[in-house]
């Protein structure tokens, strides 16, 4: 499954490079994948959960560099207008990319065209937030590729979690970006972040056989008992209110029907006695 990370400028260090006369470049560099750093947020959207992301060293051979083909390019568009650079591990290569321990870092020299000329005043400006890369992991790999460890830290209630890359299987870009993955692709983010929700649980039944999943079965069964119980006591307190209500509307209705009956009387009584005196 191809993912993309977003690196940002903090930690990429992307700049426009100075020439020998400490003029600036066209010559942009900076970090474009980094080792032994939590990422964002992968799972913005769970309600019980905040899933951090480690590449760990080691994740991304020189072999696996080597073979691949990485286009450089913005926000991850790799429209032939937007396309800064490529490596393929020529000497033709306009993209250089280099391993090394802390992560992999990028240069390029870009090329003389209306994006990359808007490009690198962004980039002097400011205006850029960082670099993205997009790549896929061995996640069917649970020992040697990709594993989530639990830690002892919560954010507003939710578990941490960290989800530690061991083997990167591809790298197919880097781009320049103006906002992070999650605010470009809310959509793909979404489904990446449920499948790593599933992942977690499915590792927990691994790890923990069926008492987990029982312990979760057994909270949602009891919250479910608790939320039909309110639900029949709020019924149970409307009908009593219901009932009441129609025990005032007869009792009024009855008080009313005296009150008739009683001028009644009082006018037939004044009638008879009117009689009388004449």
């Amino acid at each position: 499954m191809k993912q993309v990370r977003f690196v940002p400028n903090d930690l990429c260090g992307l700049q426009v490079r100075e020439d020998e006369n400490g003029q600036q470049s066209r010559v942009v560099e900076g970090r474009a994948i980094v080792f032994g750093q939590r990422s964002v947020n992968l799972t913005p959207w769970s309600s019980t959960r905040v899933v951090y992301e480690v590449l760990e060293p080691g994740c991304l051979t020189q072999e696996l560099l080597n073979r691949s083909d990485v286009v450089y390019n913005l926000n991850h568009n790799s429209n032939v207008l937007n396309v800064m650079g490529r490596y393929r591990n020529t000497d033709k290569d306009t993209l250089k990319l280099e391993l090394r321990a802390d992560g992999v870092y990028n240069r390029c020299e870009l090329p003389k065209t209306n994006a990359a000329n808007d490009t690198l005043e962004l980039i002097k400006r400011g205006d850029i937030s960082g670099q993205s890369f997009a790549f896929e992991d061995d996640y069917e790999d649970t020992e040697n590729g990709v594993s989530y460890e639990r830690t002892n830290e919560t954010i507003d209630g939710k578990e941490v979690w960290l989800r530690h890359v061991k083997r990167i299987t591809g790298l197919y870009d880097v781009a320049i970006v103006t906002h992070p993955a999650y605010k470009q692709t809310s959509v793909g983010m979404r489904e990446q972040s449920e499948a790593i929700d599933k992942a977690i649980d499915e590792q927990i039944k691994r790890e923990c056989g069926d008492d987990e999943a029982k312990k979760k079965a057994e909270e949602e069964a009891k919250a479910e008992e608790e939320r039909k119980a309110k639900e029949e006591q709020e019924a149970r307190e409307k009908a009593e209110r219901e009932a009441r209500q129609r025990e005032i509307d007869f009792e009024q209705q009855e008080r009313e029907r005296r009150m008739m009956q009683l001028r009644a009387r009082r006018k037939r009584t004044e009638q008879e006695i009117e009689s009388l005196s004449y």
